[in-house]
């Protein structure tokens, strides 16, 4: 049989003192990408000489503080018929790498320009921050570039939009870019303000850059800034924006949470009411209000906003959109379970503990919710054996009771739940 051509990839990075994180951004893809190309801004480490050993063609670009031009100039060096962006903190999840070329495959043959591939932000300890969508795998034409200096955005040269194909949850890439480099950061933000001052100017009403100048006044710890220019970019927002904007709901959702802190439920309702109507898809504004609801213990409305959040999600995928709900999918539920169980509906807090529990097993928060809702369920006849016992038979659908770990773990939930008696005999089981 003839082997077909599979399609070729470039890889094209922009790089500058980046020694430190470029093997483990070049070190993927072997038997995946054409070639890789690195172009480098100004790097004054080692960065050339490792990109190089590690088989890339290294071009060099004199820094000009437009991000844009910087990628352009990558994107015209590329000779492969497809482009994947990334940049030098930024690497695949597990497996994402044997999918990606029969991805590109299927993207020539159904006429696409591109797909989102999922961007996933990492904290200090290596856990999920926040899920985004962003373009970059796509077609290598001379008429797609990027525009804006910072927060650059791919599209094609005379306005058309292009054809991109669903998110395919199987190419996603981690992000550990602000990690454990506080100094970096700090120096950071400050040009990102300076390019993004410089970019409104050029664009006077651009209310995605006002949103992005609030996000960097959220990391200069200066919310009165951060909140005027969260309000400026809704002030500015048309009357009708895409189903799938994720700049223009994290500027809701942002104000969302700033007004439900200050304890301002009027305003905070009212950005919801904005948000929701421009945006009905898109699940953070229900994630900001339900969570909300639970620090104020108000556990019905906990409960409205919460589900009507999951619901959407579960309807609308969270494709370039739901990017705080879908990053706490566990503390969501758990905060679900809490609202059931405090507002009396306890099967459905012990459902939503049980989804939890099947995910995450060692959710202290989750265990002890299902433990409270069966102890408080049982009443006079929870510290009975006979209810125990059913108890236990349950428990050892979730976990393996003979091992000493799972049983230390769900006494220390149950002793934490007021269940003294459910404790001490998976104490006992320990020793016997």
């Amino acid at each position: 049989m003839k082997n077909e051509r599979m399609p070729r990839i470039s890889l094209c990075m922009i790089v500058k003192n980046e020694e430190k994180k470029l093997a483990r951004a070049l070190s993927w893809g072997k038997d995946v990408l054409w070639e890789k190309v690195v172009v480098d801004t100004g790097s004054t480490d080692r960065t050339v000489e490792l990109a190089e050993s590690l088989g890339a063609r290294v071009c060099h670009f004199t820094w000009i503080d437009d991000f844009a031009a910087a990628r352009n100039f990558a994107l015209e060096q590329a000779r492969g018929e497809w482009i994947l962006t990334l940049d030098a903190d930024e690497y695949p999840v597990p497996k994402a790498e044997e999918y990606l070329l029969s991805l590109a495959k299927r993207l020539e043959e159904g006429n696409y320009d591109g797909v989102h591939a999922g961007i996933l932000e990492l904290d200090n300890q290596g856990n999920i921050m926040t899920r985004s969508s962003r373009i970059r795998l796509f077609r290598n034409t001379p008429q797609l570039r990027y525009r804006r200096r910072i927060h650059e955005q791919l599209g094609f040269t005379d306005g058309r939009e292009m054809r991109l194909a669903n998110v395919d949850e199987k190419i996603a890439f981690f992000h550990d870019g602000y990690v454990g480099e506080a100094q970096a950061a700090k120096q950071r933000s400050g040009r990102n303000l300076r390019l993004l001052k410089q970019e409104l100017a050029d664009h006077l009403g651009d209310y995605e850059i006002m949103g992005y100048l609030g996000d960097e006044y959220i990391g200069y710890g200066d919310e009165k800034q951060a909140r005027q220019w969260y309000r400026r970019s809704v002030e500015h927002m048309p009357e009708k924006l895409p189903p799938s904007d994720p700049r223009s709901a994290w500027t809701f959702s942002s104000l969302i949470a700033m007004y439900t802190a200050e304890g301002n439920q009027e305003q905070a309702k009212q950005m919801y009411e904005r948000a929701v109507r421009l945006q009905p898809e898109d699940a953070d504004f229900d994630y900001v209000m339900g969570m909300y609801h639970v620090k104020a213990g108000h556990w019905e409305e906990g409960v409205r906003y919460l589900s009507q959040g999951l619901s959407k999600l579960e309807r609308f995928g969270a494709a370039n959109c739901s990017m705080r709900i879908s990053a706490d999918l566990t503390g969501v539920y758990g905060n679900l379970a809490l609202c059931f169980l405090k507002s009396g509906r306890r099967q459905e807090a012990v459902q939503t503990a049980v989804a939890v529990l099947q995910v995450t097993p060692y959710d202290m928060k989750a265990l002890f919710l299902l433990l409270q809702a069966f102890y408080e369920d049982g009443g006079i006849a929870a510290n009975s054996q006979p209810y125990q016992d059913s108890v236990m038979e349950f428990l050892g659908k979730l976990y393996d009771l003979s091992v000493l770990k799972n049983r230390l773990f769900i006494a220390r939930a149950a002793r934490e739940a007021g269940w003294e008696s459910l404790a001490a005999q998976m104490e006992r089981g320990m020793i016997q």
